[in-house]
């Protein structure tokens, strides 16, 4: 037990006035998913087109790839919208919308197991109750301002590269300013993870390897893999520190999940979310409230004992939402 972790193993419409020549009538109405019955039902496809683009005479097949280009542009930008993690303020409470059924992305549904690390599921075709839960790989920072989650008068700089606060440093500045969490509160954290040694922070255990002494069939020899993972458990959900391997470098990176049970995450109107299996393109949410406002806390401290980067990072940000709390 450290720090209160516990340690365990893992294995278009056209855009310019009409002009002679076209015959495309200006009073469409298109709804979602009409544009190409529209185009086909509209267009005289054995007629000039714009004399402005200077096309003389077109067939169908243009247009008809034109419509299809724009639904799935249409698509594209509807899914990366879902996939989102949308941070928003309520009168009391900081909500977080999470896609509940991307299961390649940053949010996974996952069933509880006996050894704590739980199993994914297919969130469409599994009843979803009190024994699963929501596996979000949470961050921190972004190198842009793009994403509705950034904080941009959080900025600090990391090996010369400049950050803005996102995700969690927006969590952790609503509840400031919603009075969930008190500047003192965080005076207090900063000062905590000062002191963090570096034979405390996760990235430094020891990744254990077990090799059978008796070959396996075939003359292959069977080995297990032992890595470290810290888990602190609250009444309202779990946060966990796991080490993966780097995707671009050599070696393990500490990575920070919260986990939040099912019976915990709300509908959009804000009422408990039924046992049930998933629709299609679902989201959920959670809300921070004066109630466990304390589990922002411990999110802060994994990242504050997941690494030294880290570390580092989190003291930063957080010494930029007291100046901006203070303002």
């Amino acid at each position: 037990m450290k720090n209160g972790l516990k340690i365990e193993s893992l294995t278009p419409a056209l855009p310019h006035p009409m002009g002679k020549g076209e015959t495309v009538s200006a009073s469409w109405q298109v709804r979602d998913g009409q544009l190409l019955n529209t185009l086909l039902g509209k267009t005289n496809f054995s007629r000039a087109v714009p004399s402005l683009v200077k096309w003389e005479r077109v067939g169908g097949f243009p247009l008809i790839l034109f419509a299809l280009i724009c639904l799935t542009f249409n698509g594209f930008c509807a899914d990366t919208e879902y996939k989102l993690v949308r941070i928003e303020t309520l009168t009391n409470a900081v909500r977080v919308r999470l896609p509940l059924t991307d299961v390649t992305g940053k949010v996974r549904v996952k069933e509880k197991s006996s050894e704590g690390f739980g199993r994914p599921v297919a969130p469409s075709k599994v009843s979803l109750g009190k024994k699963h839960y929501l596996e979000w790989q949470i961050g921190y920072d972004l190198t842009n301002t793009n994403s509705p989650s950034v904080v941009p008068e959080i900025r600090f700089l990391r090996n010369g590269e400049t950050k803005y606060g996102h995700e969690l440093s927006k969590m952790v500045l609503e509840a400031v300013r919603l009075g969930l969490i008190s500047t003192n509160q965080l005076v207090r954290e900063i000062e905590a993870l000062k002191k963090v040694q570096p034979s405390e922070f996760e990235e430094n255990q020891t990744v254990q390897v077990e090799i059978s002494t008796n070959n396996a069939a075939d003359g292959f020899q069977s080995a297990i893999q032992r890595l470290p993972q810290f888990t602190k458990t609250t009444p309202h959900g779990w946060v966990q520190i796991q080490l993966k391997q780097k995707q671009r470098a050599v070696g393990y990176q500490a990575m920070v999940y919260v986990c939040l049970p099912m019976n915990e995450v709300l509908t959009p109107d804000g009422s408990p979310r039924k046992s049930g299996s998933a629709r299609f393109k679902e989201t959920v949410y959670y809300d921070f409230t004066r109630a466990n406002a304390a589990f922002l806390l411990d999110i802060i401290h994994a990242f504050g004992i997941a690494s030294q980067q880290h570390n580092e990072d989190v003291r930063k940000i957080l010494g930029k939402i007291l100046e901006t709390a203070g303002r």
